[in-house]
């Protein structure tokens, strides 16, 4: 897999405190084969790569189809499919059998580079950069936040058009109210969050972030201190001191929580608050997902999963 360095690819800062919103108080089954050290954060453009497969007399041959420079996976759908947000726009996995997926997409024909996505209610977010055939209604040279009901065949712009680029994107909904959405804009060291949908924003706590996760009325933080936890919508933050140092999070509908850290560790949390780890993960994570027992990532194998927390893998064969 060719990569290129990530765009925002920066050092991570010294750890920090952090305060209220008004300023800072204080392929088949195979053996994963480990690297040492800890590899540089990469991510590259999407390439739909072209090697024919064997086919029968009159049927049209498969592609196989490599992603690379992947933001953000989303499982659990309804179809038990697999979304995965990326440079080119957002494309759905149908899953088969014994590693087989068939690739569809973009979605909607939307080449948006998505940086941020998330799902909430049935709603999904998305932010990041238009395409070469995006419309100029969307923005340019950044969509702001827009908003998708029918999970990517049509889009809308919510706010920030041609403003804001959110980097991360997460989002939950506590029964018939608005949606409450949080980004990380790299211009800005606080948490970005709106609490009406994304219709209307305001400033949460000063902090430095990788990756963030809104499960219930919890926002969670992956910071150079450590996990950061958030009871008030982003306003202040704490460090969860028995969480390991985690590089990535998330969480599925039922609420577990999944992380990977700096040393590429699985980890998983059930619902007492107790951490377990697993096996390692090849590479250096770009996304994480999970539904249930199954856990995706996306690393330098292309997309994988495992359902015991790494000790084996599965690695996809996606066609067309």
């Amino acid at each position: 897999m060719n990569l290129i360095m990530n765009e925002h690819n920066t050092p991570i800062p010294p750890a920090r405190n952090y305060g209220s919103a008004s300023g800072r108080k204080k392929t088949g089954m195979v053996a994963v084969a480990l690297g040492s050290g800890i590899a540089t954060i990469l991510t590259a453009t999407l390439l739909l790569s072209g090697c024919a497969a064997t086919s029968t007399p009159g049927s049209i041959p498969s592609t196989e189809v490599t992603f690379q420079h992947i933001h953000k996976l989303e499982a659990g759908q309804a179809d038990g499919g697999l979304l995965v947000a990326a440079h080119d726009g957002l494309y759905r996995l149908v899953l088969g059998t014994n590693g087989e997926a068939t690739v569809v997409g973009p979605v909607g024909g939307f080449d948006f580079d998505l940086m941020g996505f998330a799902i909430a209610g049935g709603t999904a977010f998305a932010s990041g950069h238009p395409g070469a055939d995006t419309t100029g209604t969307f923005g340019t040279p950044n969509l702001g936040l827009i908003s998708s009901t029918d999970m990517g065949e049509n889009w809308t712009s919510v706010s920030l058009t041609g403003v804001t680029d959110f980097h991360a994107l997460t989002a939950s909904v506590d029964g018939n109210t608005d949606a409450r959405v949080f980004g990380i804009d790299t211009s800005k060291q606080r948490i970005q969050r709106s609490l009406d949908g994304g219709r209307t924003w305001s400033e949460g706590a000063e902090i430095v972030a990788r990756d963030i996760f809104a499960v219930g009325q919890q926002l969670f933080a992956t910071t150079p201190d450590g996990l950061a936890v958030s009871d008030d919508d982003g306003s202040t933050f704490v460090i969860d001191s028995s969480a390991p140092d985690l590089y990535l999070v998330a969480a599925d509908h039922e609420g577990q929580l999944v992380g990977v850290d700096i040393n590429r560790t699985l980890w998983t949390r059930n619902a007492g608050g107790v951490w377990t780890s697993g096996s390692t993960v090849t590479g250096q994570p770009e996304a994480l997902a999970v539904d249930g027992k199954r856990i995706y990532v996306a690393d330098e194998r292309g997309i994988a999963f495992t359902e015991d927390l790494g000790a084996t893998w599965m690695v996809l064969t996606l066609r067309t």
